[in-house]
């Protein structure tokens, strides 16, 4: 079994990223409204007859469509957020709409089962405007077998030793490269836009997400990595080729080979198409087990 991770939009414009296995999928993140998230859907070959379910980072409007909300009351589609994401939430007809139908779903600090049987363990962020989460998400493809993994870390103003050690071992690590530091300060935005963006609850640089790849690598073993995904670049303050460029230095120098890219806001990339590996038990084993399935 396969696990397709499709990013169907990454920026301040909308997020959503498509996790589909077995024919059955989840979205992480409703930045999108309805027929924008049909189109990208279908632009990878997927639809919403086959989302299961939704799991909600946070309440920033980019993350959180009240259209899309509506849409997944009609389909019956379930929703899992943190339980301190309702008070912002609680604005929302569309929510009010899920939770009458007894669609929500709550989840902690936990590691929690979807519908469709992936294992997702949230990482708490530090990103202002409430609670704000990552995700490592695990999908088994059949008894026995090593799990296929995706590791998920955007809107952070920082990171920590404890994040890294939760995205250790991933096949894909999504992680924000918001922006350069020098295009922010010169950007023709307010000071206290500039300083938040900036600030350790705000959103990574390109060096901050380069810092935490070397991290996640450092404590991967050789070939666990196979994709990086550069998340949330900043239109106005960043540039492709640049964070591109940033993040595969820091992968040169920790003497691996992964594959980079760079996700967008226009379109659905990457789409990428993860298969298992007979990897290294013993060398994975070495560097400690991974969280239990």
């Amino acid at each position: 079994m396969s696990v397709q991770i499709a990013v169907l939009a990454s920026g301040s414009q909308g997020n959503a990223t498509l996790v589909q296995t077995g024919g059955s999928g989840f979205l992480l993140d409703l930045g999108l409204g309805p027929r924008a998230l049909t189109r990208r859907l279908e632009s990878v070959g997927s639809s919403w007859e086959q989302i299961a379910s939704a799991v909600l980072t946070h309440t920033h409007g980019d993350h959180v469509n009240n259209a899309t909300l509506i849409q997944m009351t009609r389909l019956r589609i379930t929703l899992y957020c943190h339980e301190g994401h309702r008070r912002q939430l609680g604005r929302s007809p569309g929510f009010h709409q899920l939770d009458r139908a007894g669609l929500v779903r709550h989840y902690d600090e936990r590691p929690f089962l979807t519908s469709t049987g992936l294992r997702i363990e949230p990482l708490e962020l530090r990103h202002d405007g409430g609670p704000t989460f990552g995700f490592r998400v695990e999908a088994k493809p059949a008894r026995g077998a090593r799990a296929i993994a995706m590791g998920y870390m955007a809107d952070t103003g920082s990171w920590t030793e404890a994040m890294a050690d939760a995205l250790a071992q991933v096949d894909l690590l999504g992680v924000e490269f918001n922006h350069d530091v020098e295009m922010q300060r010169r950007a023709p935005r307010s000071y206290a836009l500039i300083a938040r963006n900036l600030g350790d609850w705000g959103h990574l640089s390109n060096h901050q997400g380069a810092e935490f790849v070397t991290a996640v690598l450092d404590r991967s073993a050789p070939g666990s990595v196979r994709h990086v995904v550069l998340l949330h670049l900043s239109q106005q303050c960043n540039d492709p080729t640049l964070a591109v460029s940033t993040a595969r230095a820091a992968i040169r120098a920790s003497g691996r080979r992964v594959a980079v890219h760079a996700a967008t806001q226009a379109a659905a990339f990457p789409n990428v198409v993860v298969t298992p590996t007979r990897r290294r038990a013993a060398k994975a084993a070495a560097q400690g087990p991974l969280l239990p399935f």
